[in-house]
């Protein structure tokens, strides 16, 4: 049997006792997430609805349950806090199935992939992601937590909005009023509305702390923590947040030669799809670097925040050793899934399911894999597809699209973003924004662009085209200049209404950590900010999910979207985190 990776990389050793009459003490299982192993299940009183699940798999369902802490309910009972249905169920059925007029208050329907997961991973994890939609006829009028719904008062919004703003930032008073009034006179809306922010339920899941870290590069002072109520943000200083800072001054790393081991070991569990502990790297790394001066000690790596006793002694061991052990055992497949996951159209299950078949090389893949026409597409470029262009190449791309589209229409504006436009001496692809001012001619140009770069032998495959995102459209494909020598460039562009250019520009320069930290910022002002437009007053249940969508605000341009977050503008190349 092949190893799983790190986990299994590191066997514990047993240690030889000489007195062999002393007890050994039994094993205390270790809490995680929110529930013990054995007992993950406690708090749950779960009612299997056995339609689409069948009769086998429900009973198999029950024994879990009971084995894991939990308890089954034959009936649908005011004890029951959960409902099982099967993953293809929809709220109607569910209903109908159930005999139900409402949903009655403290029951959750969740499908059965959470109760797998639960169990699996021995976690009562949250059933964000997994809780069936249900309707507003289905619903008692009481909020997500089960208390009366309180409509928005008139101008306490606006107040709240004014008082979360960082200190001497002034926000513009026209747009956002006028979004308030306008949440104002709806009452509150419970449809699940599309999510604009990037693994906006995934964030939600961690805790405040763990979110600042992140978004700000640093850990938080916990000496100046307050308690706080579940119901109200308190927003860090907008000094610390990593979209209001230029990253022309990051701090010098005085710890990097311990930074430099810890994200390979990091880097290594990313690949291996361990999300906890990426997370708690991420926060260790981050708080290194922030670090006044360079760690000498066990207590005073202890005493950072963010950094547990398990990681300082790996600190230490750096220290005294200049080398983790840990390095020295990371699994062959690590590697081998490293190699899977660069090629273009592979994500974690794909490269996981290729290791199980016994894969292991590119050749493995090009000869025995059944691959997709971008996974096809990804292999026959892989080494083009990791060396980075330099600058200029980049530049000669975007003159070409240029051309192109001003064939078509001379007021057409188009852009490099990314790296490209952060001021990168090289790039890893090009994105290319294209617009028209006048907010119309836009329209009917992506069909027409496509097929003059194709003409012309510049395009040489396609990965994805998507028409139908709001009146955006986004084009996935391969490029490659004329002459000699030249490679084949990963090229997306991207054609929107003038109306949107400004939050598409932003969102398509980067770089991802400073839109982490952006959109992290919006929420904390009730506000939320997407490619497509920065919203205020929108609603969002305690689960951090957004329920009521808000108002778009008018941007004309990037520094419109950082004076409404009261933000200093950052010119492109001062967001480079």
């Amino acid at each position: 049997m092949e190893p799983r990776g790190i986990v299994k990389a590191f066997p514990k050793r047993k240690k030889m006792r000489d007195d062999s009459e002393k007890k050994i003490p039994p094993k205390v299982l270790k809490e995680e997430g929110t529930g013990v192993a054995e007992e993950c299940l406690k708090p749950v009183t779960a009612y299997v609805l056995p339609a689409g699940i069948g009769r086998a798999r429900a009973e198999i369902f029950h024994k879990q349950i009971v084995q894991n802490g939990g308890r089954v309910s034959n009936l649908l009972s005011s004890e029951v806090t959960h409902i099982i249905v099967a993953e293809d169920m929809d709220c109607d059925r569910a209903f109908r199935l159930l005999q139900l007029a409402k949903l009655p208050p403290g029951i959750q329907l969740v499908k059965a992939a959470w109760l797998n997961l639960c169990i699996r991973q021995q976690m009562l994890l949250d059933t964000t992601g997994f809780s069936l939609f249900i309707s507003d006829r289905y619903l008692e009028e009481r909020d997500l937590l089960g208390s009366e719904i309180v409509r928005p008062q008139p101008g306490k919004e606006a107040l709240a909005l004014k008082a979360d703003a960082p200190s001497g930032a002034i926000l513009p008073q026209g747009p956002v009023a006028a979004a308030q009034q306008h949440v104002e006179e709806q009452s509150l809306q419970r449809q699940r509305v599309s999510e604009d922010e990037a693994s906006e339920g995934e964030e939600a899941s961690v805790t405040q702390g763990d979110l600042e870290a992140l978004i700000s590069g640093r850990c938080p002072d916990t000496s100046l923590e307050r308690p706080t109520c579940s119901c109200i943000t308190v927003p860090p200083p907008a000094g610390k947040w990593v979209c209001a800072q230029s990253s022309e001054s990051k701090k010098e790393n005085h710890n990097q030669h311990i930074t430099e081991k810890l994200e390979v070991l990091g880097k290594a569990y990313a690949v291996e799809g361990d999300r906890w502990r990426v997370l708690g790297y991420s926060k260790a790394i981050n708080a290194l670097k922030s670090f006044h001066k360079p760690v000498t000690s066990y207590q005073e790596a202890c005493e950072i925040p963010g950094i547990g006793k398990r990681m300082a002694e790996k600190i230490m061991e750096i220290l005294e050793t200049g080398h983790l052990r840990k390095l020295d055992h990371i699994s062959e497949r690590v590697a081998v899934l490293k190699a899977f996951f660069n090629i273009w159209g592979v994500g974690e299950k794909t490269a996981k399911m290729w290791y199980q078949q016994g894969f292991r090389t590119l050749n493995d893949i090009r000869t025995k894999a059944s691959l997709t026409s971008q996974q096809a597409v990804g292999v026959k470029h892989y080494e083009d597809f990791l060396m980075r262009m330099p600058r200029e190449e980049a530049a000669e791309i975007e003159q070409t699209v240029r051309e192109a589209a001003r064939s078509l229409n001379p007021g057409l504006v188009c852009v490099a973003c990314g790296s490209y436009r952060r001021g990168k001496a090289t790039c890893g692809d090009v994105d290319v924004l294209v617009t028209h001012p006048d907010g119309r001619s836009h329209r009917g140009v992506f069909g027409k662009l496509l097929a003059s770069l194709r003409r012309s032998g510049f395009l040489t495959d396609d990965l994805v085209s998507q028409g139908g995102n709001g009146d955006q459209k986004k084009y996935l494909g391969v490029c490659r200049l004329p002459g000699p020598g030249q490679r084949h460039r990963r090229l997306d562009i991207i054609v929107v209404p003038h109306s949107e250019f400004a939050c598409a520009l932003l969102y398509f320069t980067g770089s991802a950590h400073f839109n982490r930290s952006m959109r992290a910022l919006a929420r904390t002002k009730d506000m939320s900010l997407s490619e497509h437009a920065l919203c205020a007053a929108v609603v969002r249940a305690p689960s951090s999910r957004k329920v009521g969508p808000g108002l778009a605000l008018p941007t004309p341009t990037e520094k419109d979207v950082f004076t409404l977050l009261g933000l200093p503008y950052r010119e492109p190349f001062e967001r480079d985190w």
